[in-house]
C-alpha cells in the first residue's frame, strides 16, 4: 500500500501521542457513515493501543449506524453536553475526523477551539481550515476519511492487528461515502477494502445494516421523492425538495433521506442532482454531479459550504421558495 504521508508528519504524530494520555475523537453535525465509521474505528483502534478514547459527535448519528456503536460510547452534544464538556476538559489531544475545520461542529466546535489539547484534524475533504489544528493529515485523493486513517494507521503502526469490528466501522465508511463504490473511487480504494475484508469486514452485512433496514415511513418519503422530482433538462439537472410538512408526515428521522440525492442521476440525461432538505431554521443543500462537472465551487458561492468536485453540501435560507431560482443560476455559471 501507497505511504499517503511524510515519515515526518507520522512521526510527529507519534510524538503528539507520547503526550497524551486521555484522547478525545470528535466529528461533524448530522454525522454520516464516513464520519461514524472513522471516529469509531479509529477510537477503538487508539484503545487498543493503552490510550483512554472518548467519541463524540455534535448531534445524533442515524439510527441505522448504531451496530457500529455496539457499546453505546458515542456521547452526544446536543443529548449529553455535561459529560461531553468534563471529557474534553480531560483531553490531552482532540482529533477531529471528516470535517475541514471546527466550524462544522457548530456550537461544539466553538467549544473544542478553545480547548488548549494538541488538535489534529484527519480528513478528506478540500479547503482544511489548519490554523484550528497543530497536526493536519488531509488531502481529497482519498475515498474517504475511513480510508485516510486506516492508512494514516498502516503507517504509524506497520505490524498492527485491526479487530472485525475495527475493520468493519473503517469498511462502513469507505463503501457509504464512495456511493458503494460508484464515485471518488482511487486504485488503493479497492487495496484498502481488500485488506478491511482480510481482518474480517464483510460488506453483505454493512450493506444489509446500511441500506435495508429502513422504516416504511422511509419509504414512503422517498415515494413522495420520486414522484416530486423537478427537471431542468436545459442544465441537465434534476432536484427534489423535502419541506417540513412532508418530513414530518412521514416521522421523518435523521438518516431517512440518505442515498436521495443520487436518485436523479439514474435519469438518462441528468448529469446533476440536488436535494433540498427543509430544517427548523434553513434549507440543507446536498449537490451530486457526474464525471467532468463539478459541484463544490457552487456549493461555497451560492449555499455557504464546499466539499467534493461530484459531491458537495451546503444550506440556503429557510425559504422554498427561492429555491429554483437559485439552483439556476448557480447552475448557469457551471453549464454553458
Amino acid at each position: 500500500m501507497k505511504v499517503l504521508f511524510p515519515k515526518n508528519l507520522v512521526a510527529k504524530w507519534d510524538q503528539a501521542l507520547a503526550q497524551s494520555s486521555h484522547i478525545v475523537v470528535a466529528t461533524h453535525i448530522n454525522p454520516d457513515g464516513d464520519a461514524v465509521g472513522a471516529m469509531i474505528g479509529l477510537g477503538s483502534f487508539l484503545r487498543q493501543q493503552g490510550y483512554r478514547v472518548t467519541c463524540i459527535c455534535p448531534s445524533p448519528y442515524p439510527g441505522f449506524l448504531a451496530f457500529l456503536d455496539k457499546e453505546k460510547q458515542v456521547l452526544v452534544y446536543s443529548h449529553q453536553k455535561e459529560e461531553v464538556i468534563r471529557a474534553v476538559d480531560k483531553a490531552d489531544m482532540i482529533v477531529a475526523v471528516d470535517v475541514s475545520g471546527l466550524s462544522r461542529m457548530e456550537e461544539m466546535g466553538e467549544f473544542l477551539l478553545r480547548i488548549r489539547a494538541i488538535k489534529v484534524l484527519m480528513d478528506h475533504h478540500i479547503d482544511p481550515v489548519v490554523e484550528d489544528f497543530d497536526l493536519v493529515f488531509s488531502t481529497p485523493q482519498v475515498s474517504s476519511t475511513c480510508e485516510l486513517i486506516f492508512r494514516v494507521l498502516n503507517s504509524w503502526k506497520p505490524d498492527a492487528v485491526f479487530t472485525r469490528d475495527q475493520a468493519t466501522a473503517f469498511l462502513t465508511g469507505i463503501i457509504t461515502d464512495t456511493n458503494q463504490f460508484a464515485n471518488s473511487v482511487f486504485t488503493e480504494t479497492f487495496h484498502v477494502a481488500s485488506l478491511l475484508h482480510g481482518w474480517g469486514a464483510d460488506s453483505e452485512t454493512i450493506h444489509s445494516a446500511v441500506f435495508q433496514h429502513f422504516t416504511l415511513n422511509r419509504m414512503r418519503l422517498m415515494g413522495h421523492a420520486l414522484s416530486n422530482i423537478k427537471m431542468l433538462p436545459q442544465f441537465g439537472a434534476a432536484y427534489i425538495v423535502l419541506t417540513r410538512d412532508v418530513l414530518e408526515s412521514c416521522d421523518y428521522r435523521n438518516g431517512d433521506t440518505e442515498g436521495f440525492v443520487n436518485i436523479p442521476l439514474a435519469i438518462k440525461g441528468i448529469s446533476i442532482s440536488a436535494l433540498f432538505l427543509q430544517r427548523e431554521d434553513h434549507i440543507k443543500v446536498s449537490l451530486r454531479s457526474k464525471g467532468a462537472i463539478a459541484v463544490n465551487g457552487i456549493a461555497k458561492q451560492f449555499f455557504q459550504g464546499g466539499g467534493h468536485y461530484n459531491a458537495s453540501a451546503g444550506k440556503m435560507e429557510d425559504d422554498p421558495g427561492k429555491i429554483e431560482e437559485l439552483l439556476k443560476e448557480a447552475l448557469g455559471t457551471i453549464i454553458a
